[in-house]
């Protein structure tokens, strides 16, 4: 991948596109004259397009962590060993969907706030510089947090936040498409040559369709095709509606370190993964007997005694239950453990 593509993502190259793309008026030049209490969008294609430009930088991870911790410590929290996929995970528990959008809330609270300021700068700018009423709105977000927020995540939550409404009234009514770039990720099984940069277009379908809206969603397509071109990519744009095109991470090639111990059991078990198709009662069945065996191998007193290739089986089996619970996700303590059933008497 060439750095400029790597550059993709990068608010300082989007802004040195814009800064030499002819249609586009960069409105900071009137910025100083703007009346007090009112914000200026980024830029326009006056009486057809206001844009405003918001770049992902303030990273939530530390939130996320006190708010799962917190769950965590619940007493009816599953018992899961291993990396935990949060959403799978509270699923399982009573009140999970409760915490499912909490958990959103939290996470996604800065997008929230990029989108309200995003509609009243645009719907001011609309205004203040008397244009055509019917000019859409289009806000730019370029992720640069992309360990955190992964592009279908986001596209999802937007799509969803779009269409919220205040009693009657629209909440994003100012907002006709939103454009998430993020340069992490490339378009897979593409028939173009070199990296395809995905680029995710997001109409807000609750604005009624006009003719200057769709002049507008006309530059914009071809604004994209010009940023690719400026920094020498290819880009798939995926629209609200079509069908989504596979994507994957763009990560730099690792030396692969031969698994010892736990992690190449583990490694084996998601290669050969017979547990999968199990129901939950006979993993509640098998899972039962193997805890309850490791456990009695280790009791203090009369404790179960095995050869060592048996003793080596059952810890196996016990490594290749945790990864089962973790990737289904199933809850532990649903098992019934007794080391005395194998306790010697």
């Amino acid at each position: 991948m060439t750095k400029k593509c790597i550059e993709f993502l990068n608010e300082k190259n989007f802004k040195s596109f814009m800064s030499h793309y002819a249609p586009i008026e960069d409105l900071d030049d009137i910025k100083d004259s703007w009346p007090c209490g009112r914000k200026i969008a980024d830029y326009a294609i006056r009486d057809v397009l206001v844009i405003e430009l918001k770049t992902l930088k303030e990273n939530p991870t530390l939130k996320m962590e006190d708010f799962f911790h917190g769950i965590m410590k619940r007493p009816d929290f599953p018992a899961i060993y291993g990396e935990l996929n949060f959403r799978n995970v509270v699923s399982l528990m009573p009140d999970g969907e409760r915490l499912i959008s909490k958990f959103e809330t939290v996470a996604f609270r800065h997008i929230e706030e990029i989108m309200s300021n995003a509609n009243k700068q645009i719907k001011d700018t609309i205004e203040l510089l008397n244009m055509n009423s019917q000019t859409a709105g289009g806000l730019i977000i370029i992720n640069e947090l992309a360990d955190f927020f992964e592009p279908d995540i986001l596209v999802d939550y937007i799509c969803k936040r779009i269409s919220q409404k205040i009693g009657t009234e629209l909440r994003f009514s100012h907002i006709n498409y939103v454009t998430l770039i993020q340069g992490t990720h490339k378009v897979k099984n593409s028939h173009l040559s070199g990296p395809v940069i995905p680029i995710y277009g997001i109409t807000n379908d609750n604005v009624p369709q006009n003719q200057v809206s769709k002049q507008a969603a006309m530059a914009l397509k071809q604004l994209f095709e010009h940023y690719s071109y400026f920094n020498n990519c290819n880009h798939k744009l995926q629209d609200s509606g079509e069908d989504e095109f596979e994507i994957e991470k763009l990560n730099q090639p690792k030396l692969e370190i031969p698994k010892k111990g736990q992690a190449f059991i583990v490694d084996q078990y998601q290669k050969n993964r017979y547990m999968k198709d199990w129901s939950d009662e006979q993993l509640i069945e098998f899972g039962s007997m193997v805890m309850s065996a490791c456990n009695a191998t280790l009791l203090k007193e009369n404790p179960l005694v095995v050869d060592e290739h048996r003793k080596m089986y059952l810890f196996k089996s016990m490594i290749e239950l945790f990864e089962e619970s973790r990737l289904r996700p199933f809850d532990l303590r649903r098992l019934d453990i007794n080391p005395s059933k194998f306790s010697p008497l």
